[in-house]
């Protein structure tokens, strides 16, 4: 009986295909980077009863008149370092959509690197950098998994830093609902 000529090479493909599988195997996976949170409160399904709780918990101080119909305004207290102001927006639904903390800085143009460089130690490189840290406009953006976004950047003159955390699609349907709400109000 004549040997089928196809067997012998589907057992020695498959045997190439397990030593494949048994080599990239043993190298550690690329692990996704941790998911966005803000004190303690993951932001994937945070409302703005828990958020609320968890910066209570942290010592931040809700500003003058810093409640408001879409956003929060928050008194950092030194709960993270430089940080002066937090605002925290939600939809109308009380879903976290975005937060933005301020970095003052009055003449050193340092801040930003200092605040990239936290961001990068948790999130990796970011995915977008563009321009200078010493002068300038600075912008630094990470896309993270679950439709989150991490922006960090300076504008210029002045060489205060802002950082925001996004849910992109809360903060869609929150803008939907403040257009709603402007076309309701008359006032345009």
């Amino acid at each position: 009986m004549a040997q089928d000529p196809v067997r012998p090479l589907a057992r020695r493909g498959g045997m190439r295909r397990a030593a494949w599988v048994a080599a990239f195997a043993a190298f550690p996976a690329v692990a996704a980077p941790p998911q966005p949170s803000l004190f303690g409160v993951p932001l994937q399904t945070a409302t703005r009863a828990e958020i609320t709780r968890a910066l209570a918990a942290a010592h931040l101080t809700l500003a003058p008149g810093g409640v408001h119909r879409w956003y929060d305004l928050y008194d950092v207290n030194g709960a993270l370092k430089h940080a002066s102001r937090l605002a925290v927006s939600y939809t109308q639904g009380g879903r976290f959509a975005k937060a933005v903390y301020v970095f003052p800085s009055f003449v050193s143009t340092k801040r930003i690197g200092e605040v990239i460089n936290e961001v990068r130690a948790k999130y990796g490189p970011p995915t977008r950098l563009s321009g200078q840290l010493a002068i300038g406009p600075v912008r630094a953006r990470w896309d993270l998994p679950q439709g989150f976004e991490i922006i960090v950047k300076r504008r210029w003159p002045n060489p205060t830093t802002f950082m925001t955390i996004e849910n992109l699609l809360t903060l869609q349907r929150m803008k939907a609902e403040q257009r709603r709400a402007m076309a309701k109000s008359g006032a345009f």
